[in-house]
């Protein structure tokens, strides 16, 4: 049930990272709808899966991973069924919605199970498997599905995720008759003293603040525009940049682990990560704001691309830095708070860049809009900017627990 579990993430982050990312000018020609209206597609999942994020905790513990889990394979298949049998926009949003909301129910609810049925010793491995699976969803959602796409619609291929997403939700539902599931606690409510307690405290402020500026620039140019830029500005083939956006995922996985054993190595000075961090990602938008100003295309892009992924995977050192500036009754809320700071940051800029995009007029190629340097230079100026806001919170942040 736990790998099963494990599938229904991988399909979860698969549908984050693919719609709009890689079929981003397909949706263009198809809908036939500006820029604004294909990021929305990003920015609803973003939103729903961003709130979900601070009662997700209260329900598995309420109900149990193994209810919510169920839940949200079915809600997620109805999404991810609905999404491409329609052209109708208000029904795709909806559709985006639902996909958010199924998604967010899987994460939390695994590491309860998990921790629940598999030894102490072995529950490092466990987390580490699950991830990688989810992890995996994000790599598949680009070059894998754009070389898909060459032989197959791109709305068959969803609809036959769809039917994979029932069926295992259908044996999902079938297996939970055979164990015993423990009753609801009725004891477990919803209570905002932890919230308030966690916000109160002026260094959470200032943590959430880096840490969502830091990942939200890096995963929105991974979810929902990095493609279309790279095809639009530096002229790479699909193929190409879908590449590059695979990669990114690889990275963001693996850096995970790179930056937490670097930092035991130097003594766990995590803080100080933390601030270097935000002067790389200062660095890496200035380069490519720099590009766009003075039309330096260049495949060099990428790798300022690679860059930010690598330096947006800090949640080994922002969780254990969470944990030892909270008391531990609010520190699982904290880290949820900061979940929610993570993708609602993502929908932010999903929605800004939509409008950003379309302040100057597209150049159309055919049935596909080309967008101008002016457009992206409004997009990632705006990122630079709140690179320096990040920067100025991360330098607020202390090691003096």
């Amino acid at each position: 049930m736990i790998l099963l579990g494990s599938l229904f993430y991988f399909l979860a982050n698969f549908h984050r990272i693919a719609v709009p990312g890689a079929v981003f000018d397909i949706l263009q020609r198809e809908l036939s709808i500006s820029a604004p209206y294909i990021t929305a597609f990003g920015a609803i999942f973003m939103y729903i899966y961003a709130f979900n994020q601070l009662v997700i905790g209260v329900m598995v513990e309420r109900f149990g991973g193994l209810r919510v889990i169920l839940a949200g394979a079915v809600i997620l298949a109805l999404g991810t069924l609905l999404f491409p049998i329609t052209s109708n926009l208000p029904l795709m949003y909806f559709s985006r919605g639902l996909v958010g909301l199924g998604g967010s129910m899987f994460y939390l609810s695994l590491i309860r199970e998990i921790k629940a049925c598999v030894p102490e010793k072995d529950f490092g491995i466990a987390i580490s498997v699950m991830l990688f699976i989810g992890y995996a969803g994000g790599i598949a959602a680009n070059a894998p599905f754009v070389f898909a796409m060459q032989y197959i619609p791109w709305r068959e291929i969803l609809i036959i995720l769809a039917i994979v997403t029932a069926f295992g939700a259908f044996i999902f539902y079938i297996l939970t008759k055979q164990i015993k599931i423990p009753p609801v606690n009725k004891n477990v409510k919803m209570r905002f003293l932890p919230f308030r307690l966690v916000l109160h405290k002026r260094h959470n402020r200032n943590l959430f603040s880096f840490a969502c500026c830091n990942f939200g620039i890096s995963y929105a140019i991974q979810a929902i525009l990095g493609k279309k830029f790279l095809e639009d500005f530096c002229m790479m083939p699909p193929a190409k940049s879908a590449m590059v956006l695979s990669a990114m995922a690889v990275i963001a996985a693996v850096f995970n682990i790179v930056n937490a054993s670097v930092c035991k190595m130097c003594h766990n000075h995590r803080v100080l990560f933390l601030k270097n961090a935000s002067i790389i990602t200062f660095g890496s938008l200035l380069i490519i704001c720099i590009c766009l100003l003075f039309d330096i295309r260049t495949d060099w892009i990428a790798v300022i691309f690679f860059v930010l992924a690598a330096n947006a995977s800090l949640t080994s050192l922002l969780v254990p830095v969470l944990h030892l500036t909270n008391r531990k009754m609010v520190s699982g809320t904290a880290v949820s708070i900061m979940n929610f700071c993570f993708f609602m940051m993502v929908g932010i800029l999903g929605t800004l860049s939509g409008f950003l995009l379309n302040l100057f007029e597209p150049q159309k190629q055919g049935s596909i809009l080309i967008y101008s340097n002016q457009s992206y230079l409004a997009v990632f100026g705006a990122f630079f900017l709140l690179s320096v806001f990040e920067m100025y919170k991360a330098m607020k942040l202390s090691d003096k627990y």
